[in-house]
């Protein structure tokens, strides 16, 4: 229920004692199954093979950046990254054999009303669908809701990429809509679908995680024995 003015007028809920929210100058967080921690360009070797481990560039259709034919255009890649100042550029080291398995940026911060946004997300093929992966985003989400006290993390992708919706909608993010012609990337335009978690959504979003990635619900491989959605189920 929103709040009403003295001219009658529908205003919105009302935010409390609402104060500027601080920006984090780094972030290096630790998980059960991995670590997040700033993107280095010493990353780069890793990230270049294992981005190459697959035959064709599918898993950057959907990306402002072509996958890097090179050590060097890796590194390149990242300095591009990197000149958006915005953004804080992250890693995420898998704890199982201590290589950086994938990056994502925070980006959007806005201090003033507490909102942030999961951008440049690329997982490497042997991060995709795994804890680490949920896991990775989790840590992020904890640090602004919980510690810093944010109100809203907004994710956005293109309306064709199927992977990155199915991925938002698995993890609690609600869709609020389309944004026509938002982009124009790689010589298309690209309409944009919004998903957000708000503080009114993370309770529930924070529980299901928590309980997800406890050790106890993956077996001796390292597999799942209940879905994330069963812990989402009233």
């Amino acid at each position: 229920m929103g709040s009403v003015n003295r001219f009658g007028q529908k205003i919105g809920r009302e935010a409390g004692n609402w104060s500027r929210r601080d920006k984090p100058e780094s972030i290096e967080l630790n998980g059960l199954w991995c670590q997040v921690r700033p993107l280095r360009l010493g990353d780069a070797e890793t990230l270049f093979h294992e981005w190459q481990s697959i035959d064709d560039d599918r898993d950057w259709t959907y990306l402002s950046h072509n996958r890097p034919q090179s050590i060097i255009q890796c590194i390149d890649y990242f300095n591009k990254l990197s000149e958006c100042k915005q953004s804080i550029h992250l890693a995420v080291t898998d704890k199982k054999d201590n290589l950086v398995k994938g990056i994502f940026s925070v980006g959007n911060i806005d201090c003033d009303n507490g909102v942030f946004e999961l951008t440049d997300v690329n997982w490497t093929p042997q991060m995709k669908r795994t804890r680490i992966s949920t896991e990775s985003i989790f840590l992020v989400l904890s640090l602004f809701f919980n510690k810093l006290g944010y109100r809203r993390c907004e994710w956005r992708t293109n309306i064709y990429n199927e992977e990155a919706i199915r991925s938002a909608n698995r993890l609690g993010f609600r869709h609020e809509g389309i944004l026509r012609d938002k982009k124009a990337t790689k010589g298309y335009s690209e309409d944009i679908s919004v998903f957000s978690v708000t503080t009114s959504d993370w309770p529930a979003v924070n529980n299901a995680l928590t309980a997800w990635l406890r050790k106890e619900n993956f077996d001796e491989r390292g597999r799942q024995i209940r879905h994330l959605s069963e812990f989402y189920l009233p």
